[in-house]
């Protein structure tokens, strides 16, 4: 599963966050691509991250992080610097299981705003990642789904075979032979999925 299968709604949890906290709001991901944001991130969709910004560290690390332009080691070396005008940020991973799928971030670009998230820094990364643990079992919930329609054509095309081909020893080895499965794959099958 990946990020990108959710874009509108990882879009509208950033627009959500950035109307409350007042901050632009983005979400990168795991192959450093832009694919969500809010204010002077929202221009930015579909734009590859550098590789020495500190959310690739944050991916690599799986730890949220606080970053103060003015005493970073990371943004004093990096080569968007200059450019940059970003004056803190709180970014979390977003994890599915042990998998980080991306970065959830939150930026001030204004001084207010960077007094306003530096000074709340330990609430708002718990917000973040509360944040960016909602997009997570959005995703592992639409994974769940998926899983279930293919169980339940398994096992709708298993009844049909059933009503093809009956449902005593014999006829269950002619269903097992339609469906190109084992005998007992076949009754493993009609017994988790409780067909009579």
């Amino acid at each position: 599963m990946k990020l990108n299968d959710i874009t509108q709604y990882i879009q509208d949890i950033c627009q959500n966050i950035s109307n409350v906290l007042d901050v632009d709001v983005t979400v990168v991901s795991k192959d450093l691509y832009r694919i969500a944001g809010t204010g002077i991130f929202k221009d930015k969709i579909g734009d590859k991250i550098s590789e020495e910004a500190v959310y690739s560290n944050v991916l690599k690390t799986g730890n949220a992080h606080v970053i103060n332009k003015d005493i970073e080691q990371s943004c004093k070396i990096c080569s968007s610097r200059e450019h940059c005008k970003e004056l803190a940020d709180i970014c979390t991973p977003i994890k599915l299981g042990d998998e980080n799928l991306g970065i959830l971030g939150i930026a001030a670009f204004t001084q207010e705003q960077k007094q306003k998230l530096l000074s709340k820094d330990k609430e708002l990364r718990d917000f973040v990642g509360s944040m960016s643990d909602l997009i997570s079992f959005k995703l592992d919930e639409m994974y769940k789904e998926e899983i279930k329609t293919v169980e339940q054509l398994e096992k709708e095309e298993i009844e049909k075979a059933i009503k093809k081909y009956g449902s005593n020893t014999q006829e269950m080895k002619q269903v097992a032979e339609a469906l190109n499965i084992g005998i007992a794959t076949l009754y493993r099958k009609v017994k988790k999925y409780n067909i009579k």
